[in-house]
């Protein structure tokens, strides 16, 4: 049992390593109730999670600023 747990802490921090490494995280804060309202649409338009919904956006709203330069 002692392994296993072992090797969750070290899955658990190959994965925190990763994630480090090769993301940025910007932190969001939204009035209460939007982020239920945000799970919500998600869920209902078939996007795979909150954040993917963001990342989105924000790639359509630089595609759209962009146009207009």
């Amino acid at each position: 049992m002692s392994d296993n747990k072992e090797n969750r802490q070290t899955r658990t921090q190959y994965k925190n390593d990763y994630a480090k490494n090769n993301y940025d995280r910007i932190a969001l804060s939204v009035n209460k109730g939007k982020k239920e309202e945000l799970k919500v649409h998600c869920s209902k338009y078939g996007y795979k999670s909150v954040n993917d919904f963001i990342i989105q956006a924000i790639n359509e709203k630089i595609a759209r600023d962009l146009e207009k330069m």
